[in-house]
């Protein structure tokens, strides 16, 4: 049984640097995972390198021990240094990030998003929806700890592809792309039947949309009904609606 009590210690920073620093968590291809819930809810082929545990609540999160190659108990100064957050659940896993794989029948397109919550929140709505594949143009780190907060696990059962705005020809030239934007048509007045065989929906960031390459190449601009004074919704509650709207509504 290993303990930590020092915030100096050499596994502490590099748990810290795993936090903060996109470059490393891709050079180490690890990831870390915070939160009782969230640990709970990783599936076994999530390998897990490092359990670090509140000697505290070592009995508490005792059953999560068996799945991790290796269990640290911590004080809580050592906890505070490895969190993410201002309060400290007591967990947190250090993982081996899941593998890219290449994309299926069904496929979000994420154009600049850089907010993790909006891209947590994508996550966890596509996975509820079933959508498992999701491709990252230019946006942020998919595997931050704020994303994987927001998706509540979400990030651990989808697809990932990362990639810059010049590569996604390659990726998407066998797709039938549905670009959302406030100008385009309808999503209500679409046939279910064009939401078939491989098809993309895209979605941009709210400061600039899609880029205009992209948006070219978009088999048919979509949008969503609106009344009222606004005009335009959040990215991820935009591509939730759309994506619900075509999964179910849709006849």
């Amino acid at each position: 049984m290993q303990h930590i009590t020092s915030v100096r210690g050499a596994g502490v920073q590099f748990v810290k640097k795993l936090i903060s620093d996109k470059s490393f968590r891709r050079e180490q291809s690890l990831l870390a995972a915070e939160g009782e819930r969230i640990i709970a809810d990783l599936p076994p082929s999530v390998h897990i390198r490092t359990l670090y545990v509140l000697e505290d609540k070592a009995e508490k999160f005792a059953k999560y021990a068996a799945a991790a190659e290796e269990v640290i108990y911590c004080t809580d100064n050592v906890m505070r240094a490895i969190s993410s957050t201002s309060t400290p659940a007591g967990i947190v896993a250090v993982a081996d990030k899941p593998v890219s794989v290449k994309t299926g029948e069904e496929l979000i397109v994420l154009d600049g998003i850089t907010d993790p919550g909006n891209m947590g929140t994508i996550i966890r709505t596509a996975c509820a929806c079933g959508v498992r594949d999701i491709l990252c143009l230019d946006c942020c780190d998919p595997f931050s700890p704020k994303v994987i907060r927001a998706s509540m696990g979400g990030i651990f059962r989808v697809n990932i592809v990362e990639a810059a705005r010049e590569e996604a020809e390659k990726y998407l030239r066998e797709y039938k792309i549905f670009a959302l934007d406030m100008q385009g048509e309808n999503v209500y007045n679409i046939e279910k039947k064009e939401f078939t065989g491989r098809y993309a929906i895209a979605v941009g960031s709210e400061a600039f949309g899609l880029s205009p390459k992209l948006r070219a190449a978009a088999y048919k601009t979509v949008s969503l009904p609106m009344s009222g004074e606004m005009e335009s919704l959040n990215a991820a509650i935009s591509l939730s609606i759309v994506l619900y709207t075509v999964k179910y509504a849709l006849k």
